[in-house]
């Protein structure tokens, strides 16, 4: 009779378990920005693939590559996931662009530096006893409308589109077949943030997905999410693979003022929080199916809402938890506005970046991280109040997400583009390299307050006490 695995996790009901039937809780951190680069965690305006070809024309093909090469070298080592497992946190969710892996124009061509680099991670992540779960944050033809899936239209073009979905089954194919042995491998988080305009063709492809991975690999979880950027579950078929995980996004309301205080002028408590997580877990909740809530965290733009902030983070973990669900904080590492490691304002990069991110913020070009309103929102305003008059057929509310979007996250952002990458015009190999250790985990440091909770919820010893 052969041994029974200890190793792979799997699921068994609503729960998470190892091959020793032990309730696993995975708790950890979202590595984003790193094999996905996102504007507001890195910096720059716009989406990846501009800041790529942007960089690459100022400074020529081969010291464009050894640009973004330095980058990922130390944006995440392994000091950084030594760190995470100090804090008691035992899984990283690995957010991935596909054009680490294939290109555009050699389609079903992978590239091997892509996954040397992955292997790297997972390597450090086994040794340090860390789950991993791959996250394709950024899917061939983009499965939304935002930046961080590397969108530079605005359209998710991927729905309906068999040449996108084939490329995206066949990567899957081939992540499956390169880690189905990979015990430290949690799982395969198959696409970050669906926006389907048409729920079958999401459904569809959740069919396709699993049906090719299982053909190559029975033992790994696959985890799924919801659509609309992972809020709505009810239209999703039911569950139909009895080793998968369904995957919640939690983002909490802007806060009027602080927590527990009101958002959009109601009360906003842990009451309401609870409330707001029930309605969006309701169908795991259904099916008694787990949930991973894949994303949460909180935006510390506004440092005087720092200690609602930690407040709210408290107050969501402990709720996750009475569920018995699993968590991953958005993001680890970034230059202050959610990471819970950050760059240091006075280093190299952020001095190098700060005349453009000047700019940047002014017109806030990350509309959604960016919340302090400045002197370019009445301008918005002005223009919707102007659409609104002549056809009156959606709410102002929904209008003005949509204008901040396609102008400041989308118009201004790249227009402003090429004044950010002309910072980095004759800079020399000496130079990016030292720069881009910014970036390295010696060099940053931790959000203190943020550490400290963490530590107390995952029962690491800490100094003092936090009063909630």
């Amino acid at each position: 009779m052969e041994a029974k695995d200890t190793t792979f996790l799997r699921v068994q009901n609503s729960k998470i378990v190892n091959g020793r039937d032990e309730t696993i809780l995975l708790r950890g951190f979202c590595l984003g920005g790193w094999m996905n680069m996102e504007n507001f965690i890195i910096g720059y305006p716009g989406h990846e693939s501009g800041l790529r070809s942007g960089i690459e024309r100022v400074l020529g093909k081969e010291k464009a590559q050894f640009f973004f090469e330095r980058f990922l070298h130390y944006f995440i080592q392994q000091e950084d996931l030594s760190f995470i497992k100090s804090l008691g946190c035992n899984t990283i969710r690995v957010s991935l662009n596909y054009r680490h892996f294939e290109e555009d124009d050699r389609p079903f061509e992978y590239k091997l530096d892509g996954f040397a680099l992955l292997d790297k991670v997972i390597a450090w992540a086994r040794e340090l006893e860390l789950y991993v779960i791959l996250d394709l944050h950024a899917v061939q033809g983009c499965q939304n409308s935002g930046w961080h899936c590397d969108n530079s239209g605005g359209e998710p073009r991927f729905w309906g589109q068999k040449q996108f979905e084939d490329r995206a089954v066949a990567l899957w194919a081939e992540f499956a077949r390169r880690y189905r042995n990979e015990s430290c491998v949690a799982g395969y988080n198959v696409m970050n943030e669906p926006e389907a305009d048409q729920i079958h063709w999401l459904n569809h492809y959740y069919r396709r997905v699993t049906d090719i991975i299982r053909s190559i690999d029975p033992r790994h979880i696959i985890f799924l999410e919801g659509n609309q950027f992972s809020q709505k579950f009810e239209e999703l078929n039911p569950p139909f693979d009895s080793n998968t995980v369904y995957s919640s996004h939690n983002y909490v309301e802007p806060m009027d003022g602080f927590y527990p205080g009101t958002a959009n002028g109601e009360p906003f408590d842990r009451f309401r929080l609870e409330r707001d997580y029930q309605v969006r877990a309701a169908f795991m909740l259904r099916h008694q199916v787990p949930n991973w809530v894949g994303e949460f965290g909180c935006i510390y733009e506004n440092p005087a809402r720092n200690e609602s902030n930690l407040h709210v983070m408290n107050d969501m973990i402990d709720i996750i938890e009475a569920y018995g669900h699993h968590w991953s904080i958005w993001t680890y590492k970034d230059i202050g506005m959610m990471g819970a490691m950050l760059v240091d304002s006075e280093s190299g990069w952020m001095r190098r970046i700060q005349p453009v991110r000047t700019i940047k913020t002014r017109i806030r070009c990350d509309s959604w991280i960016e919340r302090t309103p400045g002197p370019i929102d009445p301008f918005i305003l002005q223009i919707a109040e102007y659409a609104m008059g002549v056809f009156p057929y959606m709410s102002q509310a929904n209008l003005l997400s949509k204008l901040q979007y396609g102008l400041q996250d989308g118009i201004l952002a790249q227009a402003l583009l090429p004044a950010f990458v002309e910072q980095f015009r004759n800079i020399s190999e000496v130079q990016i390299d030292s720069m881009m250790q910014s970036f390295a985990f010696k060099n940053c440091r931790p959000r203190q307050d943020l550490i400290e909770l963490l530590k107390r919820k995952l029962g690491t010893p800490v100094e003092g006490e936090l009063d909630f």
